[in-house]
């Protein structure tokens, strides 16, 4: 792969899809093979200033594992989950509804209960 001398963009939200990459050990090629893209296309996000991507934003969202609310504002309160957290996620779904309502009145009782009973 050749080496490029250009500079990126100064667009904040391609520098927060790069810096996920990066902070996830992820590679760029690999986000493009998700998208369907070639490679060649995130380059124009990058050094020219292509807004394209915005038609990919949910596959890159889901790729990256962010939200859109986090790549277009820089706002981590709803997307930038541990992986701890979306693995709580991912099993509270698959549950049938019984045992979503006693997951939700476990954690009011750590919530509130504990707290409130011991004062």
């Amino acid at each position: 792969m050749a080496t490029t001398n250009r500079e990126m963009t100064d667009n904040p939200i391609v520098h927060r899809i790069v810096n996920l990459i990066e902070e996830q050990g992820k590679k760029e090629r690999d986000l493009t093979d998700y998208l369907g893209i070639s490679p060649g296309t995130m380059s124009k996000w990058k050094y020219d200033g292509s807004n394209v991507y915005l038609k990919y934003i949910e596959g890159i969202c889901e790729y990256l594992e962010t939200t859109p609310n986090y790549l277009f504002y820089g706002k981590d309160e709803e997307g930038r989950l541990s992986p701890a957290e979306k693995d709580m996620i991912r099993i509270y779904r698959k549950l049938d509804s019984g045992r979503k309502k006693c997951v939700r009145d476990t954690l009011k009782y750590f919530e509130y209960g504990i707290d409130d009973k011991e004062q």
